[in-house]
């Protein structure tokens, strides 16, 4: 009789646990499969790909003279940066029509250069731009018209603070790798939302795709953004609000 009984309980308690799966997991399915729940489990650290942080170069700018400078220098203000994932300003797109984004800070000059030069140091592509008045993120697009090829590039973001001295400019400076991009990534981006966009570049070590993909939607999603810049040295900023810039003068 006992051993009847704890049959009974037995089956008893599979039932509740059947219950208990139907009435609690299933409804949780459609929820743990949702778009919003997948951006929670989403992460935005890029790939370590050096020395992370401000680059070295350009704390307060890189400059060809010290007997003069454009830069304020206001306390606690950013110094002239690029937005890039390591001190040495080196990064990998797969896209020929990347965008470049850098902070200027508070400075009396009135215009800026960007030059891009291939391995034989031929230029590819040159712009110059009127400079905003209050400081931020710019956002600099290389146009189709250059049309890269796969290799390596070296690029310059200028500040021109006496157009007859440029030995005074303040600068920051880098490189980029462009490679073909494949069907496989192809195949990862297809009809994604941004988020998980940024994820396959990231995880491919795209900084270019995955900043400018982030940088579009950081009013939406400032957590994200946050997380991006934290993950390379650049959480200071995170809050600094993009500027309207850069369009050329050329």
């Amino acid at each position: 009789m006992k051993k009847q009984s704890t049959i009974n309980l037995s089956k008893k308690v599979s039932l509740l646990l059947s219950l208990m799966v139907l009435g609690v997991v299933c409804p949780l399915l459609p929820v743990l499969s949702s778009p919003v729940f997948n951006a929670s489990l989403i992460s935005l650290n890029f790939p370590d790909t050096g020395d992370r942080g401000a680059p070295k170069k350009s704390a307060g700018g890189g400059t060809r003279s010290d007997d003069h400078t454009c830069l304020t220098n206001e306390d606690n203000e950013p110094p002239l940066v690029a937005l890039m994932p390591n001190r040495e300003n080196k990064a990998k797109t797969a896209t020929n029509t990347p965008t470049f984004y850098g902070y200027i800070p508070t400075t009396t000059a009135t215009e800026g250069e960007f030059v891009l030069v291939d391995e034989n140091n031929e230029e590819v592509h040159y712009t110059r731009f009127a400079l905003p008045e209050t400081p931020g993120i710019m956002k600099l697009e290389i146009p189709e018209t250059v049309s890269l090829q796969p290799g390596n590039y070296s690029w310059s973001l200028m500040v021109i603070c006496d157009s007859r001295y440029r030995n005074r400019d303040k600068y920051v400076e880098g490189s980029l790798e462009y490679v073909a991009s494949t069907p496989g990534l192809e195949n990862q981006i297809k009809d994604k939302p941004s988020l998980e966009k940024a994820e396959v570049y990231a995880n491919a070590s795209l900084w270019f795709e995955t900043l400018d993909t982030v940088a579009k939607i950081r009013e939406k999603k400032p957590q994200e953004w946050q997380q991006l810049l934290d993950s390379v040295g650049l959480g200071m900023l995170a809050e600094v609000p993009m500027i309207d810039c850069c369009r050329p003068d050329n």
